[in-house]
């Protein structure tokens, strides 16, 4: 699950054409908003090969669902396959190698360069994100739906022109840019924290931030700690260390506090059935989270919120 990147060329070293947005010439000045299509659509899919050129003023973003195919720019030659998300900033020579064996889908995802800066600007991998292109590979559907799910509603979005699309167009622009920006930092993370001290990575943060980051977002559907560890791109010995020195507990018992504040919460604060919970949970199975609640509480689920909804003053039920 690697990121990795190209640099961009010295100035004036391309001789490659340049495009704009939807392939008006440079003159007609800098590209309108975005645009959205498949790779189907965009080239005959990939049955041609895609010579180098440029973008002037533009992101590109090529998602491939199905499928293979090779990026070719001035810093290599980079192959990638289904689920995987290449982004090309402005001025990088780039090309396409088509594989006419495989049948190769996704979207092309095209944004303005004016409009992706002024919202990555927020974050402190802009300036990274403007020099390389950036290969996102094996992005999981179960551990990512919102990514999946924001490239689907911008291609949905481009389809459409129904009033008001241009605003929906937009909104789903966003949300597509702060997926793609997620995913960026935890990929650096992968790629580079672990290869510079402990201390943190270059977004600034530490590694126990990043663990606890990390178990916020998947202690629902992860209960596994190898899924945290080969997200950190660590060993299992390695980020139980880290997890041990920083919180005394390992990865393992840190998912489970967390999951076990979340059910004291829905037990105490909501009117779900211990089934609803178990499976908001990610617990297939109420009666293993019943057994797993009354473990390390020492209450059932239903005597916990009985002992909640009798808690008249207000005060905070305190379980072990």
């Amino acid at each position: 699950m690697a990121q990795r990147t190209t640099k961009r060329p010295g100035k004036g070293s391309s001789r490659a054409p340049a495009y704009s947005l939807y392939g008006e010439s440079p003159e007609f000045g800098q590209s309108i908003f975005s645009n959205a299509e498949s790779i189907l659509v965009r080239s005959n899919n990939l049955t041609s090969d895609i010579d180098l050129h440029v973008h002037l003023d533009l992101y590109q973003f090529v998602f491939i669902s199905e499928g293979r195919s090779t990026l070719i720019s001035s810093g290599g030659k980079y192959n990638f396959g289904t689920n995987s998300l290449v982004m090309i900033p402005p001025n990088i020579e780039h090309g396409f190698y088509s594989y006419i064996e495989t049948k190769t889908f996704g979207h092309v995802i095209t944004i303005s360069d004016a409009y992706f800066d002024r919202l990555a600007q927020k974050g402190v991998l802009a300036s990274d994100l403007a020099r390389c292109v950036t290969i996102i590979e094996k992005i999981d559907r179960d551990s990512n739906p919102e990514v999946f799910t924001a490239i689907e509603r911008v291609i949905y979005e481009h389809s459409s022109e129904n009033y008001p699309y241009i605003l929906a167009r937009e909104a789903a622009i966003l949300s597509f840019i702060v997926e793609f920006l997620r995913l960026v930092a935890e990929r650096n993370v992968l790629q580079f924290g672990v290869k510079t001290s402990d201390i943190g990575d270059p977004s600034g943060k530490s590694k126990i931030e990043i663990l606890s980051q990390l178990i916020d977002r998947y202690y629902k559907t992860h209960k596994n700690v190898q899924f945290y560890a080969d997200r950190m791109n660590m060993s299992v010995s390695n980020i139980n260390k880290i997890s041990v020195n920083a919180t005394g507990k390992t990865v393992h018992n840190n998912i489970k506090v967390r999951n076990l504040e979340q059910a004291r919460s829905y037990l105490a604060n909501s009117n779900l059935s211990v089934k609803e919970i178990s499976f908001a949970l990610g617990y297939e199975d109420a009666a293993y989270f019943t057994r797993f609640f009354t473990t390390n509480t020492g209450l059932s689920p239903i005597a916990f919120r009985r002992l909640a909804a009798r808690s008249a003053d207000g005060s905070e039920v305190h379980i072990n």
